[in-house]
């Protein structure tokens, strides 16, 4: 039996489509450093999260302005923008100086701006390019803001990353798991 044209087009169309239609722009050079979930209340999971970075990253490094990484966060219920704000708020407050906060702030104001509520099967993904210092939110795979600056990048991804009060240890640990100490 013979195909319509049209249908032979949309059969080709839907092979050529990424295997995961959540699919992230993560650079295909970057390769899988860790991954964990984020739990509210130790039992309702709000999202996985997974760790990609440059095939020299370390742990002490990763959030050198010279290392590459994005972190993917695949949303399992629905999350409001404020409670977005309000963690990403609270967790920076703890983890840097007023005077640090104070330098990447209109940054940090921007990204808070751009954020959408998000329901089940939305995804964040946040990237850094350290080849021209750019952070990168994007919701669903399509870009919302972006920042110039390896300070707000280093000072955003500790969120997740950073040695002092992260978000959740476990989930560092998770997400850091396939670096090597060295």
């Amino acid at each position: 039996m013979k195909l319509p044209i049209t249908a032979c087009m949309l059969v080709g169309l839907f092979f050529s489509l990424p295997v995961h239609l959540g699919a992230t722009t993560i650079p295909e050079s970057y390769q899988k450093i860790g991954e964990g979930a984020a739990y509210y209340l130790a039992f309702i999971k709000v999202y996985d999260a997974e760790l990609f970075s440059t095939e020299n990253a370390v742990q002490e490094g990763i959030l050198s302005a010279n290392v590459s990484k994005c972190l993917h966060l695949e949303y399992t219920v629905g999350v409001k923008k404020r409670d977005f704000i309000e963690a990403a708020d609270t967790i920076i407050s703890r983890q840097v100086t007023p005077d640090q906060l104070q330098e990447v702030q209109p940054y940090i104001t921007r990204f808070h701006e751009q954020y959408k509520d998000v329901e089940d099967g939305d995804s964040y993904t946040l990237c850094y390019e350290s080849q021209n210092s750019r952070t990168t939110l994007l919701l669903n795979g399509t870009e919302q803001v972006s920042a110039d600056s390896p300070d707000f990048a280093r000072i955003y991804f500790s969120i997740w990353l950073g040695e002092k009060e992260p978000l959740d240890e476990k989930l560092r640990e998770d997400l850091l798991s396939g670096l090597s100490n060295i």
